[in-house]
């Protein structure tokens, strides 16, 4: 234990009576906030099993809380003095916030039950925008959908799509005040498709630390792969064969897992030359309908899985970074580094929405500020048992990055009481239980579990409970990914 709180742990224990298990986490807790900038949080982990892939859900959500903050210091702390006077512009820029932090900024005047009032109509509407960005993986109309997903280098299409769903979306809001439904979901499949583009696509394998800003601007995004020009080599990559868990041949319905480490296959030449290619798939279409299947008189990519039976074909493996495990992505090792693109990119669709339809129409569309019957009706059902799908109240990011050492370090502190608060208060079990997200898409028709559907891989990593686990984000807070 660090002895420079060992008295505070013992003067602590006696005046609350605090089972010392209890305070040992706390005295981790603070040691970690002095050895690193960013820790995890110990009760969130369920051991070994635990699963650090990061979902599209969980990107959507750290984009939108990024524009979110943006937004909120715009509106209500920079041009209202008597809030801003108190508020140290870079301590609320680069510290990280939920979304109940941003209303208590914005919002000084609300208890912890208004802001969670106030802030509901906000988190449901998130959180359908986050069910659709997820259905696209799911929905018969896109799953398969080559430009949906930025695959077998359909990068025109691809951008042309998310060109399209941006002007629907734009021309929606700016006319249909009383139903925003229809916008939210096609927000949610733009997003998708944009996410997909950094995990999909070779992009991070190029060098790139940036968003590519042609992405939804221009159907050219950059150079493409010829049809005829190979990308991708074999033997760039290792097989790996393994018995299954009980668990995963129930999941998964294959036995032995047969799968590929494929750091290296991407020919070098492509990556040197910034050209952009993406991994094929078996039966996906193009936007008229027509097959499109990796071909077989050339080597390109596959996306690569367990799941996905093209990565046997030459050139074997893939390079997909949709999870941090090489079952279900051959370039697991690049995870973090596209979902770190992904979020930014997210960031800006959300943040070049609030310019092309104002600031009045942003704050329409997510009933940032609810009139009273919006709060009432989603407060009313909430409490008919009316439950987020994929929003979780917890995570939390900065509007903007700050790697000064000192302020890293009081963050990790902050992190730590905060926590630790939330223990003593009851709002960290209490949370878990009423407002942590169901992942039930049951009402949607979805079954997640759906062995022949490759996509869903990122939803059968592990067991239920660490599915609920790895959502909490703690590896890319520890990692500073973010």
């Amino acid at each position: 234990m660090c002895p420079s709180i060992h008295s505070f742990i013992i003067e602590f224990q006696l005046s609350m009576m605090v089972p010392k298990y209890i305070l040992y986490l706390i005295s981790l807790l603070f040691c970690l906030a002095n050895i690193h900038a960013f820790i995890p949080h110990p009760l969130l982990a369920y051991g070994a099993l635990t699963s650090n892939s990061i979902t599209h859900t969980e990107i959507t959500q750290l984009g939108f809380i990024r524009s979110l903050g943006r937004f909120f210091y715009d509106m209500r702390m920079n041009s209202n003095n008597t809030n801003s006077s108190a508020i140290e512009e870079d301590d609320f820029l680069t510290n990280e916030h939920t979304i109940d932090d941003l209303y208590e900024f914005a919002y000084p005047e609300y208890n912890t039950l208004e802001i969670e009032y106030y802030s509901l109509p906000l988190k449901f509407i998130l959180d359908t925008i986050l069910t659709n960005n997820v259905l696209v993986d799911f929905h018969s109309n896109t799953k398969k959908l080559s430009a949906a997903h930025c695959d077998s280098e359909a990068f025109s299409n691809c951008s042309r799509r998310v060109i399209q769903l941006k002007q629907k979306i734009v021309n929606n809001t700016r006319t249909k005040y009383n139903d925003f439904t229809e916008t939210r979901e096609l927000l949610g499949q733009l997003i998708h498709t944009v996410q997909d583009f950094y995990s999909h696509s070779n992009w991070v394998e190029m060098g790139k630390t940036d968003i590519n800003t042609l992405m939804g601007y221009n159907e050219t995004i950059g150079t493409v792969a010829a049809p005829d020009q190979a990308t991708c080599t074999s033997s760039g990559c290792k097989k790996i064969e393994k018995t299954c868990t009980v668990w995963q041949q129930i999941t998964l319905n294959m036995c032995p897992l047969v799968y590929y480490d494929c750091q290296n296959n991407i020919l070098p030449e492509i990556n040197e030359q910034q050209i952009l290619t993406s991994g094929y798939l078996l039966n996906q279409y193009y936007e008229n309908n027509d097959i499109l299947s990796k071909p077989t008189n050339v080597s390109k990519c596959s996306h690569g899985s367990v799941s996905d039976a093209s990565s046997h074909l030459p050139a074997i493996g893939g390079i997909n970074k949709d999870a941090e495990s090489l079952i279900y992505s051959p370039h697991s090792n690049l995870h973090k580094n596209a979902v770190d693109l992904a979020i930014k990119a997210t960031e800006r669709v959300f943040n070049d929405l609030r310019q092309d339809i104002g600031d009045y129409n942003f704050d329409l569309l997510f009933a940032i500020s609810p009139n009273g019957p919006q709060v009432q009706n989603e407060t009313d059902s909430f409490s008919q048992g009316k439950r987020f799908r994929f929003f979780t109240p917890g995570l939390a990011t900065s509007v903007e990055e700050d790697y000064r050492l000192l302020r890293q370090l009081k963050k990790s502190f902050r992190k730590a009481y905060k926590f630790t608060k939330s223990i003593f208060t009851g709002r960290y079990f209490r949370d878990k239980t009423t407002n942590q997200p169901t992942y039930d898409l049951s009402d949607q028709g979805v079954n997640v579990k759906d062995i022949n559907n490759f996509r869903s891989a990122p939803y059968l990593i592990g067991k239920e409970e660490v599915r609920r686990k790895k959502r909490m984000i703690n590896v890319l807070r520890s990692r500073r990914h973010l």
